[in-house]
């Protein structure tokens, strides 16, 4: 499933290139690919937790068990990110 969803200003410069639903049951309802800039980050997650939804950013686990993350966004644009892939994902939810 592929769609593109430009947000509303025309400033921003997030775009969600696609949403599949995860090809497992359990807390991570579905993967998402965006857009920022000029990169592109593969391997959003959007997750059910507690009656509502949050978008895992991509981090990988050390040997140690404790995850680390592969990109960081701070505020505004990881909000602007999180509600970009929650509207787009919100039919798969």
């Amino acid at each position: 499933m592929t769609n593109v969803v430009p947000l509303q200003n025309p400033n921003q410069s997030v775009f969600v290139l696609q949403v599949r639903p995860s090809p497992k049951p359990g807390a991570v309802r579905a993967y998402a690919d965006i857009q920022y800039h000029n990169a592109i980050i593969k391997g959003l997650s959007i997750v059910a937790h507690d009656g509502g939804h949050f978008v895992g950013f991509p981090s990988t686990v050390g040997k140690n068990g404790k995850r680390f993350p592969i990109v960081e966004f701070s505020d505004p644009d990881r909000s602007q990110i999180a509600k970009a892939v929650l509207d787009a994902g919100r039919n798969l939810l």
